[in-house]
């Protein structure tokens, strides 16, 4: 009986786990929907910050088809949106070709086209927070630290696509220009040497499970990043299941068991004396 009901919750589990994943595959239109937070990019700090993107964190990716579906910092901010994992904008996953994997970071801007040297920015509408100074764009009070971020796009002129960066990036760059700007774009320092275009965007982040990734991570063997908050819980996750799975099945009253042998036992006299 044990191992038929083993069986049962066995299947019973593969069929939630296909329904989960089929829904998530129908929502994201993306195969895998979801990628697992590797490095410490999008983290507000060095622990675990609940309501940001943690290494560790499973996040679902939503397929986007042109630039307009992928909402900016600049656009964000300028239109009063809500804060989105920690800041204005779409958290984007892209296919990085310099460094021949995936990013997860925020795009912060598009570079819809050039006036000579000048950038021409979707959704630049002469904000106070934005300065265009030729190539160099300088965006302030940005991030959870409230740095002035500094864009040069001197080596992009003629490109279109995004400028991307990592909210844990700004917080710590050490590429301080004229004592109160900062360096962080991938585009700036050294993590992507071309704007982003459509075509690279795996998708948009549009949900996440916080620290359960942390399991692959282990196994993986890419712990470097991990908060110390998300290693803890994840390892009372699994022993709350690893001690789930060795209580045993409480045992059926032996005076049940009695009571129904006996009624077996009589139905099958009964059905005896009819034939």
């Amino acid at each position: 009986m044990n191992s038929k009901r083993g069986i049962i919750e066995g299947i019973s589990a593969l069929l939630v786990v296909v329904l989960l994943l089929g829904a998530a595959y129908a929502y994201t239109d993306n195969w895998p929907p979801a990628v697992i937070v590797e490095s410490k990019s999008m983290q507000h700090g060095n622990g675990f910050t609940l309501g940001v993107i943690n290494t560790g964190d499973i996040v679902g990716v939503k397929k986007i088809n042109n630039f307009s579906q992928v909402i900016t910092y600049v656009q964000a901010r300028t239109q009063g949106k809500s804060i989105n994992y920690g800041d204005y904008g779409d958290v984007i996953v892209y296919k990085n070709n310099y460094l021949g994997e995936l990013v997860i970071h925020r795009a912060i801007m598009y570079i819809e086209g050039w006036k000579g040297n000048t950038p021409i920015i979707y959704y630049f509408e002469n904000q106070s927070w934005i300065t265009i100074n030729g190539s160099n764009v300088i965006i302030r009070d940005v991030g959870y630290a409230h740095r002035n971020l500094l864009i040069e796009l001197s080596q992009y002129v003629g490109e279109k696509g995004f400028v991307t960066m990592g909210d844990y990036n700004l917080a710590n760059s050490p590429f301080i220009i004229n004592g109160n700007t900062y360096l962080a774009a991938d585009q700036n320092v050294g993590i992507d040497n071309t704007l982003v275009n459509v075509s690279q965007i795996m998708g948009v982040a549009v949900g996440y499970i916080p620290i359960l990734g942390v399991l692959k991570l282990w196994i993986t063997g890419k712990t470097t990043y991990i908060p110390m908050e998300s290693n803890i819980v994840m390892a009372l996750v699994l022993a709350a299941i690893v001690i789930y799975a060795l209580i045993p099945a409480p045992k059926k009253d032996k005076k049940d068991e009695q009571k129904l042998a006996r009624e077996k036992k009589s139905k099958v006299n009964k059905e005896e004396k009819k034939s």
